[in-house]
Parts: structure tokens; C-alpha cells; sequence
């Protein structure tokens, strides 16, 4: 056995390597996306990067259905793209081991709001593992899979920003052949219609009880027994900030639910005060307060509801102050917010919208939506992947005029395409802005449908987006290179004037990708 330093990602890519996966599906999203990029580039699994995570969540449930086992991997808001799929597929069940590893991002320090997937897992009545370090996230992976053909059911392995991208060491093992291909018809339990729900359903909840067994089974959630009347329900990673106390607390370690209420009764029976960590909303808490009668955490007041947990509020609520430095504290510290690139094609563009005089701008998800700043200041909304065509939509419906919707290539290909074909459909009257820089330029420049090569590296076939965007029915469509200030300016003048629905190309590539592109 072997032992490697890597990142939480790669040791969740590395458990499901060893568990045997034949395929991986994803779509680019921080804090996740390193998980398959490392499958991509340091394994022989087959891996692609979707257009957006439902299809990645679908792909993967088909792998799932020829026997073999899979990956989907995505960031929180990524699920509630994937959300249908993922609660169907718990009423049919899977046939290959099936895991969904889940980033998190309390904090929010590349997402648009703060999530907790923990709360989809039990909507979906399905198991949810939560490593609290490298290490358990490559075995709980591991185990995951085998998990999932035990009960026949997708598992989710969630975790968070702090442990993704941090590295820690992990010892690897060996990897597990591929499991032979078995695919198998079966309309009573693969087909999700009306006739079959109610019975999917009911079969749905007879597992849960086994759900809990298998939890058990593995010893997934451990009580460590310690001194005084104190006790620290920790779930995930802030078991390692209990850790750092250093008092020899009784500790009760959460690492899968759903959790067993008689695990907590066990634990909490002779303590005065228990104390719950977890990251994201107050599950485990929850279900506490209604055990014993002095909890402290985030529904208490005690610890705060937003942003992420962390070591600084545990040590300041216990009066441990004295020698940390709380976080932003220090007051020497100058704010450095994120800018766009020195070269960045977007940020030429917006000189020029800025200059056509637009009177509401729609923005989207993407590395241009840093156009928000000083002294861009030129994006008035920003809601979700693909919103800006619709918002732009909704907005000219009240009489608004002269407004312009700005969305990314891959943004576009993500959910942009369906708010396109609805804006022409329903004769909206809006100036939509693709910013096609080439690549996925957030999460690390990962390739697009638009550049023609996969995830694994291998050419495939380009998109065209302006004869994509001609299809859909724009009444016009036009490509210009932002650096070429006076062209691009004529062109989004005369689309924001036009009627209909006129889409504007701004087609250069990233700055710190385009000699890699012309190589």
C-alpha cells in the first residue's frame, strides 16, 4: 500500500478508481471539479465532461443500468440542476454501484448561495456518507459503491470546499477490475409511469430501515468515549476541529445518515450540555434538540448560521480566544476581490456594452460575471446557470427596452439554449451577449462542445454556436472580436435597437488558454 499527498478530490476519484468505476460524468463546478479531472488524466476510466449535470446525473444512471459501476460528480447548486433525475432514480433503484460525490460550499467562495445536499439525501431516502478527511473520503467512496449494490440504491458522498482543496496524505490501494457487462429489461422497476410509482414507492421505504442496518453494519458513525459532562456531536470535518480543542470530550462521530435517533440518545444520556458541529444547516442538530435539553450550535445562537463553520466560532463560543486570531480580525488586511484577467477578451466587451448604453443588463454564472465590479459596473442581475436570457425575457414583457442578456459559451450550452428557443418563441425583445471565450475559464478552463475536444483529450466534433443560435430562430446573429472596439460597439448598438430576439457572438478565446488552443 502506497501513500500519496493529494487533494480531497483526487482521493475521492482515487476511491472510486479502486472500486472499479467504467465510467465518470460531470460538469465543470468548484469546488468538485478536480474529481474528474483526476479520473481523466490519471486512470484508464472513461470520462466525460457533460453539458450539465441532469444530463451528467442521466449518463451516468444509464452506465448504472448496464451493471458497471459509475461516478457523477457536480457542486451543490449543480444538483438542483440534476435534482429530477436524482429523485426518480431512488424509486427505481440502480443495477451497477452508483455514487454521487457532492461539493459543498459553505462560505460560498465560488457559489451563488450556501447549500447543504445533505438535506437531498434525505429527501431522496438515500444514504449520505460525509468523510471528515482525505483519507475516509477515498475509503468511504470506496465503500459507497458497494453500498449502493447492497441496497440497490444511488449513495451520496458529500463534502466540502475545505476538504476538497486541501491536501492531506492517503494511503491507496489496489484497484478492482470493471464489473461485467449485464444490462437487463425490466418495466415494473426501470420505468417511472403512474402505474408503477405507488409500488417504487412503497418499496422506496421498506429500505430505509435496511439503510440504517448497513450504517451500523460499518460502524460509520463511532461514539469516543472521554471526560465531564460536555459532549461534541461532530459531523464530518468538524470532527478535526473538535480535535483541535485538545480536551478529551466525549465525542460522537457523524459520518453517514441518515443518522439513528438511538445513537444520540445512547450518547447524550449522562451529559449536562452537548455541543453540535456541522457544516451547512443544522441537520443533526435539529434532531438533537429534540433529545436533550441543552444543545448549543447554530440554532442556539451560539454559532453562526452563515458563511462557513470553521475552528474560530467553536474556539470563541468555549472562551478559547486568547492565542488564535479570529477570522478577519486583522484590520491591516487590504479586501482583494477577484478580478478579471489583465487581457481578458470579457473585459473589452464590457467597455463596449458599457458604451452602448443598455438599460438593464442580465448577468449569469461565469468568469464574466466578475463584470459586476469596479470599474465595469456592468451587470445588474445574477441569479443561476442560464438565467440571463430568461431574466432579460421577463423584464422586456413589461416594456423595458434596450435590454441585454450576457451568458458564456458553456453557460449557454449549460441551460442557455431552452431560454433562447423560449425567447423567440414568446417574441421577446433582447440582445443576447455569448461570451464564447473557448473554455469552461471559472473552474479551470476545462474544454467545451465548442473547442472539439473531450475531457479525456480525444478531438470529437465542434459546435457552432452561431448556427446553433440560427436554429433556435434568433432574428439575427452576429460574431465580433471584443478586442475590435469599433465593430463590436456598431453591432451591439444596432442589437439592442432591433425588435426580436439578436444575438451577439463575442468570440475570442482566453487569454491564458489561447496558445494552448493554437498549438
Amino acid at each position: 500500500m502506497r501513500k500519496k499527498l493529494m487533494l480531497g478530490t483526487s482521493a475521492i476519484a482515487e476511491g472510486a478508481i479502486e472500486a472499479g468505476i467504467s465510467y465518470a460524468a460531470s460538469y465543470p463546478g468548484t469546488p468538485a471539479t478536480q474529481i474528474l479531472e483526476h479520473i481523466a488524466q490519471h486512470s484508464d476510466v472513461k470520462a466525460e465532461w457533460s453539458v450539465n449535470e441532469k444530463v451528467a446525473y442521466e449518463v451516468a444512471y444509464g452506465v448504472s443500468l448496464t451493471g458497471r459501476r459509475v461516478l457523477c460528480s457536480m457542486k451543490h447548486v449543480g444538483l438542483n440542476v440534476a435534482a429530477d433525475p436524482f429523485m426518480t432514480s431512488a424509486y427505481l433503484g440502480i443495477k451497477g454501484g452508483f455514487v454521487l460525490a457532492i461539493g459543498d460550499d459553505p462560505g460560498a467562495y465560488s457559489s451563488q448561495n450556501e447549500q447543504d445536499s445533505r438535506f437531498y439525501a434525505l429527501f431522496a431516502k438515500i444514504p449520505c456518507f460525509e468523510p471528515s478527511d482525505a483519507q475516509e473520503a477515498k475509503d468511504m467512496t470506496c465503500l459507497a459503491f458497494d453500498v449502493s449494490e447492497e441496497l440497490e440504491l444511488p449513495v451520496m458522498v458529500r463534502s466540502i470546499t475545505r476538504l476538497l482543496h486541501c491536501y492531506s496524505p492517503v494511503s491507496l490501494g489496489e484497484r478492482r477490475s470493471e464489473k461485467d457487462l449485464k444490462i437487463e429489461k425490466n418495466p415494473e422497476t426501470m420505468i417511472a409511469i403512474p402505474k408503477h410509482v405507488i409500488k417504487l414507492h412503497k418499496r422506496l421505504n421498506e429500505k430505509q430501515k435496511k439503510i440504517n442496518e448497513v450504517i451500523k453494519k460499518y460502524k460509520l458513525n463511532k461514539i469516543f468515549k472521554g471526560n465531564g459532562k460536555r459532549g461534541i456531536i461532530a459531523c464530518g470535518i468538524t470532527f478535526q476541529y473538535a480535535m483541535e480543542l485538545e480536551e478529551k470530550l466525549p465525542i460522537l462521530k457523524v459520518s453517514a445518515y441518515p443518522i439513528d435517533e438511538g445513537l444520540i440518545k445512547s450518547f447524550v444520556k449522562n451529559l449536562e450540555e452537548v455541543i453540535v458541529l456541522e457544516e451547512g444547516y443544522p441537520l443533526v442538530e435539529q434532531i438533537t434538540r429534540k433529545i436533550h435539553p441543552n444543545v448549543k450550535g447554530k440554532l442556539s445562537g451560539d454559532l453562526p448560521l452563515e458563511g462557513e463553520l470553521g475552528v474560530d466560532p467553536i474556539m470563541k463560543m468555549l472562551n478559547k480566544t486568547k492565542d488564535i486570531c479570529i477570522s478577519g480580525s486583522n484590520e491591516y488586511l487590504l479586501p482583494r476581490p477577484p478580478v478579471l484577467c489583465p487581457g481578458c477578451p470579457h473585459r473589452e466587451f464590457y467597455k463596449s456594452l458599457n458604451e452602448a448604453k443598455p438599460n438593464f443588463v442580465t448577468g449569469d454564472i461565469g468568469c464574466y460575471t466578475l463584470g459586476v465590479n469596479p470599474p465595469l459596473n456592468a451587470i445588474d442581475t445574477c441569479l443561476c446557470m442560464g438565467a440571463s436570457i430568461s431574466k432579460a425575457s421577463g423584464i422586456a414583457t413589461q416594456g423595458v427596452s434596450r435590454v441585454a442578456a450576457v451568458i458564456g459559451d458553456s453557460t449557454f450550452i449549460h441551460t442557455g439554449i431552452p431560454a433562447l428557443i423560449n425567447a423567440v418563441y414568446n417574441k421577446s425583445n433582447i440582445l443576447v451577449c455569448i461570451l464564447d471565450n473557448s473554455s469552461v475559464a471559472m473552474t479551470g478552463h476545462q474544454p467545451t462542445p465548442s473547442i472539439g475536444v473531450t475531457a479525456k483529450g480525444d478531438e470529437t466534433k465542434i459546435l457552432n454556436l452561431e448556427e446553433l443560435c440560427k436554429a433556435c430562430g434568433a432574428d439575427s446573429v452576429s460574431v465580433v472580436d471584443p478586442y475590435d472596439k469599433k465593430a463590436t460597439l456598431e453591432v451591439l448598438k444596432e442589437g439592442l435597437d432591433k425588435p426580436g430576439v439578436n444575438v451577439v457572438i463575442a468570440k475570442r478565446a482566453c487569454i491564458l488558454t489561447a496558445k494552448k488552443l493554437k498549438s
